[in-house]
């Protein structure tokens, strides 16, 4: 039997969380590499992560815009445990009020911009808005028992 979760709980599931692993493609090459990212949500499912400039991940979006997320939770018991994969196209906040909306999103989950924002340092970090394609959810209690994750689809922008 398939379940089908509702788009409003996983976004809850999303905005409880504030951790997840990033996954871009190296320039010139075929390699995927991984960090683990602190990120904020809206309501849209639109994912704010912060990096300092020039990092090699800022690099890597501007190169292939294509990106992977994925947020889980490990729970107890284990078959409540949880995770989130959202595939989308990263971009780089250029305009002042898509970076405050950003810094909003990213206050109190992500340790750096509370810093950013304190110091006066918020120019040294990029802002990126990644828009998704395809979000994955999965409880694992679920999955164990044959059930296919709830798949929710977003248009392109």
């Amino acid at each position: 039997m398939e379940i089908l979760h509702q788009k409003s709980k996983i976004l809850d599931y999303l905005k409880k969380e504030s951790l997840g692993i990033l996954g871009t493609r190296e320039i010139n090459s075929e390699n995927i590499r991984q960090r683990v990212m602190y990120y904020g949500i809206d309501d849209d499912f639109n994912c704010y992560l912060m990096s300092t400039k020039e990092s090699p991940k800022i690099e890597q979006i501007q190169s292939s815009t294509k990106v992977s997320f994925i947020i889980l939770t490990i729970e107890d018991p284990y078959d409540k445990s949880w995770e989130i994969e959202i595939d989308g196209m990263a971009t780089l906040l250029k305009e002042e009020t898509e970076i405050q909306f950003a810094l909003d999103k990213l206050m109190g989950k992500n340790p750096f911009a509370d810093v950013a924002l304190e110091s006066g340092i918020i120019g040294q970090f990029d802002f990126v808005k990644l828009i998704p394609e395809f979000v994955r959810f999965r409880v694992y209690g679920e999955a164990l028992n044959g059930n296919p994750p709830t798949v929710l689809h977003f248009q392109k922008s």
